[in-house]
């Protein structure tokens, strides 16, 4: 019996041996698999992102239509070229990748939220669906799961009014835009003179210091600084078109956020006394004694800009997600020195401060 077994099992193995060597199994994606093969492939992928998005608990402000809408300008750009949109249809080319990306409107009706959050930020074998860019920056994927809840019956009015009307076939149109033109992208998210930004994740860029503008840029095309939205549009930025940017924003004015810290608050408290005078005795200096509007023009100026955003890059550098840079580098053990209180302060103090009018930007 046990060696009936075993003459069956490398029968076996030399039967699956031929089948793969002789090249027999077509794998044109013009010839699609078994219906059976199907059907274990759908429930195998179904029953693993139900198990791996086990204990993923969706943020309080999922449900805002703020985050939605800087979801939605990623979704523009990053995701409508394969998944399609209430304002375009499925590229013909795309449609024919096997398996071709589903439109997202119907789709996300089949995915809970959590397993939504699990597939965008890790992606799925075998579909040609990548996983999220900038691991770490769970933010940012929330971002796009608030859009994705809304998606299913969208009309195109919401739909445009939602992404800013950024619509375009892919990144590399941004070669070809002007300095003016980018800029107005820009503050579909980042806000302008009239407007101010779409969510704290995406903070105010007038008024800051070009050298540090021009840095961010360039470390985020090289990968140094990771973003999944921000990479693949500094990416496709030249040089001259960063250096033109930068200029543009230092000398930009636009709508300040208002704080979202009462003066006076314990947090305020807190975080203003770091933010001058430091930590004695815990190698935690003064905010200011980089971050000042007289310090080097590679560090940013941090008064207006939104507590939230201010509060998750010092998580991002405490976490070592933000360290691959040399002034990221300078950062991060500071960062990892501040209790979740003491970053919460910082940030409430740096937002409520008034932030530098744009002709003073000129470092």
């Amino acid at each position: 019996m046990f060696l009936a077994l075993v003459i069956v099992l490398f029968a076996g193995l030399a039967l699956g041996a031929v089948f793969i060597f002789s090249g027999v199994y077509n794998v044109a994606a013009a010839r699609h698999h078994f219906d059976i093969t199907n059907a274990v492939i759908r429930l195998t992928l179904r029953r693993s992102v139900k198990t791996h998005s086990l204990g993923i608990e969706p943020p309080a402000g999922l449900a805002e239509e703020a985050l939605a809408r800087l979801g939605a300008r990623h979704y523009a750009l990053g995701c409508e070229p394969c998944h399609a949109s209430p304002a375009s249809s499925r590229n013909p080319v795309v449609a024919e990748m096997y398996p071709a990306p589903p439109p997202l409107s119907e789709a996300v009706n089949h995915w809970q939220t959590e397993e939504l959050f699990w597939i965008v930020k890790n992606g799925l074998k075998f579909t040609g669906m990548p996983s999220w860019p900038a691991p770490g920056h769970d933010e940012e994927v929330w971002a796009l799961v608030a859009f994705l809840e809304r998606l299913p019956n969208m009309d195109l009015k919401t739909y445009a009014e939602l992404t800013g009307s950024t619509r375009t076939a892919d990144f590399a149109f941004l070669q070809d835009m002007s300095v003016e033109g980018l800029a107005a992208m820009c503050g579909a998210c980042h806000g302008d003179a009239q407007t101010a930004p779409v969510h704290p994740f995406a903070p105010p860029l007038h008024g800051q210091k070009p050298a540090y503008l021009r840095r961010a840029l360039i470390e985020y095309a090289q990968n140094r600084r990771q973003s999944g939205i921000m990479e693949p549009i500094a990416n496709e930025l030249g040089t001259d078109v960063i250096e033109q940017l930068a200029r543009f924003y230092s000398n930009a004015s636009g709508a300040p956020m208002p704080s979202q810290t009462p003066p006076g608050s314990a947090a305020l408290r807190r975080g203003e006394e770091i933010a001058e005078h430091g930590i004695r005795g815990s190698d935690i200096p003064a905010c200011r004694s980089c971050h000042a509007d007289s310090a080097s023009g590679e560090f940013p100026r941090l008064d207006g800009l939104p507590a939230e955003y201010i509060a998750i890059q010092l998580r991002l550098f405490r976490d070592g997600v933000r360290a691959s840079s040399t002034y990221a580098a300078i950062m991060a053990p500071i960062a990892q020195r501040l209790s979740e209180e003491q970053i919460e302060g910082v940030a409430a103090f740096f937002a409520s401060q008034r932030p530098i009018a744009g002709e003073a930007a000129q470092r």
